[in-house]
């Protein structure tokens, strides 16, 4: 029996470990995020609809992608804070996880009327003689991505959480259980990336946005529904209180009673300790703690900036190259699944080969080396850019859209470091909180990731907007990414400004991780130092 009164059933009673919870309880879970991640992959794809269907310029198509993808990581955040501190993760999940329907059916319903988009035009034939969508008829659209941001951050952060409910703490085997569960958790949504990216992809693009969506809709509602018919299995914990609440507590404390607090270090290194109440000096350690660290995640959301810019701007120039592959034409999203489909088929194998080689480095270690893959693919990418334009001057294809004859497929290798630094650095700032913060802070910092990622995202947003305005004084007055058609932008230099940007980011991470490792070896070396002058 688990502890009473920490895990209980839906209705609100102590659970039978013989009823509730184990790997029976997690195989719904595993259905549901898996249906989840179907449509959640292709989302990227939706740059495709704003530019075909909506006429929107490359500038604003980034954008909106850039806040649907921060609002959705701040929503993860959010939503843990709400599952900790106020109401079950059942509960969490099956309120606001059918928002991601609500938000499917807008977008189907939007892609569907007519009178809500602007005048029909060939715009990769006349990009420059197409009217945008704008004003009113864009406001069911920004609806719709709120709603399913919602809905998406809500299952992507308590589904994991509630997973792991399910095996309690009382016995030393569920340890095991919960790291195993975590693996074919990614399994399964890989899994379900792939399916989105190959089928879901395709139904968009081929038989219409309004079907597609719909199937989105469809799919997420019957993972809605195994999840829920689960019910009767679950365990959960009850609400507690967010280890958030507490950081914010900590920081507030610090900064308003600075003076108190050097006091009580200045207390601390003369030798004063007992003078000094123990709840204090355990608040002054996890103050320190956490302001050593905030360096970390200032570095991490600068260097995640470029992420979203380079992964949006990449498929939609993806869809001005040749297509084909044989008789088959593959939509430049689809090829996610390619490094999508290499991670899925590394997690059944990740306990025996990949975690003892991972064990030698540590999460900063893991974070940089992300970081570089990151830099790399910004490289690659401006240099792809520079023979793609080229080309599309050489065939006199600078007023066109579409029909530049390199092969789509050159942008695989970008997509696959991109989908490295997505696993590396992301997965490695959770570890880095999880082995370095204080233990009430460890649950939150799948939260402080995913936030980090959000701000992130939203400040691509203002980043691509100023560079666009900016490099206006310039070239005729026209900047690097104005308008519709990618042969006439200068998307290379844009690229290789992202690529310095990212290095720059990597030489301030790698100042603040060495600062911080050397910190806490220092201070290793006092309390040694203590812990002998006391024997």
């Amino acid at each position: 029996m688990a502890p009473e009164g920490v895990y209980v059933d839906w209705r609100g009673n102590a659970v039978d470990d013989r009823k509730h919870g184990g790997i029976r309880a997690t195989l719904f879970l595993y259905v549901l995020f898996m249906l989840r991640s179907c449509p959640s992959s292709a989302n990227f794809s939706l740059v495709a609809y704003f530019h075909n269907t909506l006429h929107l310029d490359i500038v604003t198509s980034s954008t909106l992608i850039c806040y649907l993808v921060g609002a959705v990581s701040v929503s993860a955040a959010l939503m843990n804070f709400i599952a900790d501190a106020c109401i079950k993760r059942t509960t969490v999940v099956f309120a606001f996880g059918p928002c991601v329907v609500l938000g499917y059916m807008l977008l189907a319903l939007h892609a569907q009327l007519p009178a809500l988009h602007p005048p029909i035009c060939e715009i990769n034939k006349e990009p420059n003689n197409c009217e945008p969508a704008q004003g009113w008829n864009l406001t069911l659209l920004c609806l719709s991505l709120l709603m399913f941001a919602v809905g998406e951050g809500c299952m992507r952060a308590c589904i994991p959480s509630l997973g792991r409910d399910q095996f309690s703490n009382d016995h030393p085997k569920n340890s095991q259980l919960k790291s195993m569960f975590l693996i074919w958790l990614k399994f399964a949504n890989s899994l379900g990336a792939i399916i989105g990216l190959a089928f879901l992809v395709w139904i968009e693009n081929n038989l219409g946005w309004n079907i597609g969506f719909m199937v989105c809709a469809l799919i997420v509602l019957v993972g809605l529904l195994v999840a829920a018919s689960g019910t009767p299995f679950y365990q959960m914990q009850k609400p507690s209180g967010s280890p958030i609440t507490r950081i914010l507590q900590v920081l507030l404390i610090s900064s308003k009673k600075r003076q108190a607090t050097v006091d009580v270090i200045e207390l601390q290194e003369t030798g004063k300790a007992d003078c000094v109440d123990k709840s204090g000096t355990i608040q002054v350690n996890e103050t320190k703690a956490i302001i050593r660290m905030l360096p970390i995640f200032i570095s991490c959301l600068l260097t995640y900036l470029p992420f979203t810019l380079l992964m949006t701007l990449t498929i939609q120039v993806g869809s001005t190259m040749d297509t084909a592959a044989g008789t088959i034409r593959i939509p430049s999203a689809s090829l996610i699944a390619i490094p999508t489909a290499f991670h899925m088929l590394m997690q059944p194998c990740y306990s025996r080969v990949l975690a003892p080689l991972l064990r030698r480095i540590n999460p900063l270690q893991l974070i940089g080396s992300g970081l570089v893959c990151g830099t790399t693919a910004a490289c690659v990418a401006a240099l792809v850019e520079m023979k793609r334009l080229k080309v599309a001057e050489q065939h006199g294809l600078t007023s066109t859209e579409t029909g530049v004859p390199m092969s789509v497929f050159l942008l695989v290798i970008q997509f696959f470091l991109l989908s490295i630094m997505d696993t590396a650095s992301f997965g490695g700032l959770t570890e880095f909180i999880q082995s370095e913060a204080p233990s009430w802070m460890k649950p939150a910092a799948p939260a402080v990731q995913s936030f980090l990622a959000g701000l992130a995202a939203w400040s691509a947003c203002a980043f691509i907007q100023l560079v666009n305005l900016a490099t206006r004084h310039g070239d005729g007055g026209r900047g690097w990414l104005d308008g519709a058609n990618f042969n006439r932008t200068r998307l290379d230099r844009f690229f290789l400004l992202l690529a310095a940007f990212e290095f720059v980011a990597l030489i301030n991470y790698s100042f603040w991780a060495r600062r911080y490792t050397r910190n806490l070896q220092r201070i290793s070396t006092v309390e040694s130092d203590s812990d002998n002058s006391e024997v």
